[in-house]
């Protein structure tokens, strides 16, 4: 059993793929949430992630790594009831998918099981697995190429993954799911099943005696949100919970600026407004860049629009309301970065005049839009959203490099540490993006 183990492993070059580590920039597999040797990511579309990546996180219902049990274990949420097989199984090979299942317990593996061995002071090599099955069809449970796959995947792990799994629970299990798990118990051995809990609808009782509740998502009825994050904790192309946006939109990003170790502080200004009136719409929200503070770097920026009207583009339609009828709008900001250990990223918004009727400040105080977070650019590209009153005002940007005290990823040597680490990044504001690329509105609670 070990050796044809071994062999495997040899001849399918398992351990010649490549997983982010601490100590390395490649981008994680999947999103992930709450843990420290790499930053809380989505699945961006830029140049250093797969095709399939891409393909699994558009079709495949929606999953994330997310913080951890009560005794220590990684938990991995996957809402399966949406998955698109139709899609899936048209743009994918088996190939493919096999490849990525390997990859994600590979990552799972070598570094997700690290940390929280290194948390918990004991050996930790077992993760809870959440599988959501709301919207669960029976034309899902009857696909006879997934219900293939899905057998040959279980007997993989059994051989190549045993004992990975801690406990299972299928959440919102429909009727129909009864079919498929009398069908799937045969595959399985009498161990692994009694690890796995059937939950009926809203039944969510069982998980909170496992998971704290601040880690357990508010749809499956703990109290996180993961604000922070496009998509929540748990971001869903199916839902329209976070923005979908295509590689070419990561091929080019309008401004460029560089932090370094010696001055690690950078701070710029945006004015910002929402849509002046305009007949042909072509006016920008997003006005240009100005250095506001920090020191030692350059700037160059290019491709944008001022707009100082603080006046809300109206439809034609007296009727039709817009993105921007609210109190607030949405504004995306793009970035990465070239090297380094993490960025951290913190944005305030600072009124032109008198606040809004929305609860903030009645003076020209900043108020924060999004804490200091520490984010991974160096990996892949960072894609946030920026919640802005609906009135003009500077969105103000403060950038740094990583403190030593923040993550796990080394600091660099003397030699290195003196190479200013470049950034390049874009800010737009929602609807700009959504008419750019076609892209369906992003639908959030």
């Amino acid at each position: 059993m070990a050796n044809e183990w071994y062999e495997w492993r040899k001849s399918a070059k398992i351990d010649d793929i490549k997983i982010a580590e601490s100590d390395n920039t490649y981008p994680t597999p999947y999103p992930i949430r709450g843990y420290n040797f790499v930053a809380d990511a989505n699945i961006v579309a830029g140049p250093q992630i797969k095709e399939i990546q891409l393909k699994m996180a558009k079709y495949f219902g929606g999953g994330c790594w997310h913080k951890r049990d009560k005794e220590g274990h990684p938990i991995y949420i996957e809402r399966v009831g949406l998955v698109n097989l139709k899609h899936l199984f048209r743009t994918c090979t088996s190939t493919e998918i096999f490849e990525f299942h390997f990859e994600m317990q590979e990552f799972l593996n070598r570094s997700v099981f690290k940390e929280c061995t290194q948390l918990a002071g004991r050996d930790i090599h077992r993760q809870v697995v959440i599988f959501d099955m709301d919207g669960l069809s029976i034309g899902m449970v009857s696909h006879i190429q997934a219900i293939n796959m899905l057998r040959e995947m279980l007997s993989k792990d059994q051989l190549r993954y045993p004992e990975y799994m801690h406990r299972t629970f299928v959440v919102n299990a429909p009727a129909i799911f009864l079919t498929l798990w009398k069908l799937v118990k045969s595959w399985l051995d009498p161990r692994a099943i009694s690890k796995i809990h059937i939950l009926g609808k809203n039944n969510y009782k069982e998980l909170l005696e496992h998971i704290p509740a601040e880690n357990l998502p508010t749809f499956l009825g703990g109290t996180c949100r993961c604000s922070h994050m496009p998509g929540g904790c748990v971001p869903c192309i199916a839902k329209s919970n976070i923005i979908d946006l295509p590689r070419k939109a990561f091929l080019f990003l309008r401004h460029q600026t560089q932090v370094s170790y010696s001055e690690p502080r950078h701070t710029y200004s945006f004015d910002f407004s929402p849509y002046a009136a305009s007949e042909d719409g072509s006016n920008s929200a997003i006005g240009l860049p100005t250095t506001t503070g920090g020191g030692g770097g350059y700037a160059s920026w290019f491709g944008m629009m001022s707009s100082r009207s603080a006046s809300p583009r109206r439809s034609s339609s007296s009727t039709e309301k817009t993105p921007f009828d609210t109190k607030f709008c949405v504004v995306y900001l793009r970035f990465t970065a070239d090297r380094g250990r993490g960025v951290v990223v913190e944005v305030l918004w600072r009124a032109f005049g008198a606040a809004v009727d929305s609860g903030f400040s009645d003076n020209n105080n900043d108020v924060l839009v999004y804490p200091e977070t520490l984010l991974d650019p160096q990996r892949a590209p960072v894609l946030l959203e920026l919640k802005v009153p609906n009135r003009a005002g500077h969105l103000v940007f403060n950038w740094r490099i990583a403190n030593f005290d923040e993550g796990q990823a080394p600091f660099p040597d003397v030699k290195e540490a003196r190479v200013p680490i470049q950034l390049e990044y874009s800010i737009d504001a929602e609807e700009d993006l959504l008419k750019e690329f076609n892209l369906p509105p992003v639908l959030r609670d």
